[in-house]
């Protein structure tokens, strides 16, 4: 799901939710995976029905729709140096984004299958929250 180093993002810094997605979202606009409304669509959403996807304690999935501008199926992960409070009384605040990219509903759920199978991992999320390059991220992937 993860296969380069061009998808991973450690230690980003940012001021608030809608500049953390701004990040989380820059692998795939600029490596092709989703045009750059995007993004656009994934604030516009939460506007709308909050941060609908803060899955877990720290733990953000943000996404779209397919038609607010999916290109082809990707995840990324970035990690936050200080987590920010997306408004959620249950998961904030955030440090982990790991935003998807789907084009059809099925795939989306393959890849929110592959993002539960990583969050159920706590010492996984340890060694990810810890790691000092987007290489050793990628090792921890590739190892797990």
């Amino acid at each position: 799901m993860i296969d380069d180093a061009k998808w991973i993002q450690i230690n980003q810094v940012a001021v608030d939710w809608k500049e953390a997605l701004s990040i989380a979202c820059t692998p795939l606009i600029i490596h092709g995976a989703a045009e750059p409304n995007y993004l656009q669509g994934i604030i516009k959403n939460t506007q709308s029905w909050g941060p609908y996807y803060l899955i877990a304690p720290g733990i953000a999935m943000p996404h779209a729709r397919p038609e607010q501008g999916a290109i082809y199926n990707q995840i990324t992960l970035t990690t936050l140096k200080q987590p920010v409070v997306f408004g959620h009384e249950d998961c904030d605040p955030v440090w982990l984004l790991m935003t998807v990219c789907a084009t059809q509903s099925d795939d989306h759920i393959r890849l929110i299958q592959y993002i539960a199978e990583l969050i159920d991992n706590p010492l996984l999320l340890d060694e990810i929250r810890c790691a000092k390059t987007h290489d050793d991220v990628l090792r921890l992937l590739n190892s797990y």
